[in-house]
């Protein structure tokens, strides 16, 4: 079974490394990609886990919808916060708390999609590469772990 707190931890390592979050931001704003569901794959590629075209498909389905209801609504609070009340005496304190709201939710995300795996049989494959799902050549060559 896959642990939601192992790929958590597994996500914000790989986050922090020298130029990957700005590779996958610009995958997230420039080709609408989901930054969980590239380090989900980076993650289960590790693993040696292989998904299928479906449960890709799945977990797709997944990410867009809570992307949609969740996450993106967010982000526009954000943005609009930012672009018309960025002048608000205690609009940095209130930023950190819309940031750490979405942190949350990004982990809840994370969990979600690790809980859809743990209900689905998970193929052992050692030279799996589960980001050609997702992204084509050049989108991974971005991906500083993928060069």
């Amino acid at each position: 079974m896959l642990d939601a707190e192992d790929f958590w931890t597994y996500a914000c390592t790989h986050y922090a490394r020298a130029g990957m979050q700005d590779a996958l931001l610009t995958l997230q704003e420039a080709e609408h990609k989901n930054v969980n569901l590239i380090l989900l794959l980076m993650y289960l590629d590790e693993l040696g886990i292989t998904l299928t075209t479906e449960q890709f498909e799945e977990l797709h389905t997944k990410c867009e919808a809570f992307d949609h209801r969740v996450l993106h609504p967010q982000r526009k609070v954000r943005a609009i916060l930012k672009q018309q009340h960025k002048h608000y005496k205690a609009y940095a304190e209130l930023r950190q708390h819309m940031l750490k709201a979405e942190l949350a939710q990004e982990k809840l995300q994370q969990s979600l999609l690790i809980d859809y795996l743990n209900q689905h049989p998970l193929q052992q494959n050692p030279s799996t590469d589960n980001l050609n799902h997702y992204l084509t050549p050049e989108q991974q060559a971005c991906i500083p772990a993928k060069t």
